[in-house]
């Protein structure tokens, strides 16, 4: 083979391997984080959550005034101890004040034992409180949510969802 052969299989080669790396490469465009914990997530709902806690698509609200507000009936984001928590922060980024203004919402603490094979130690389970508040509120919300059952969520009477 003569010496400029050999130069134009070599520039080929190279070439072949540029192109082959170029395609192996990652895109520029956007990728959409995982969605943990099940649960549908809206196009609009990127923006609101972080690349692990996106929050959960809600379509409706509650007809019923205790829904979230009351120990005996508290909004169930299920997940256990995998997920619990990561579930409800995805609740609670899902939703809105009553006119749709942003919310911000402090974890106060447990309360009300009760029994669960989801549970920790002895099949014990409790429910988290959250404040919630939005600007132009009288007084802050307080919401009770069971991380270790599931349930359909809906938004707690007097509160919207992110669509």
């Amino acid at each position: 083979m003569r010496i400029n052969q050999k130069l134009e299989i070599n520039k080929a080669a190279l070439l072949l391997l540029g192109l082959l790396t170029l395609a192996g490469c990652e895109t520029a465009r956007t990728k959409r984080p995982p969605v943990y914990g099940g649960g549908a997530v809206s196009e609009g709902l990127y923006e609101k959550g972080d690349s692990e806690n996106l929050p959960f698509l809600i379509t409706e609200t509650s007809r019923d005034e205790t829904y979230g507000y009351s120990a005996d009936n508290p909004v169930r984001v299920g997940g256990g101890r995998a997920a619990g928590a990561r579930n409800q922060q995805r609740y609670l980024n899902a939703l809105l004040g009553p006119d749709g203004q942003p919310i911000t919402y402090e974890r106060r603490g447990s309360c009300c034992p009760f029994k669960t094979r989801r549970g920790l130690g002895d099949n014990d389970g409790q429910l988290d409180l959250y404040t919630i508040a939005w600007r132009g509120q009288k007084a802050p919300v307080v919401l009770y949510l069971n991380m270790y059952a599931r349930a359909d969520l809906k938004a707690p009477m007097g509160l919207t969802v992110a669509q």
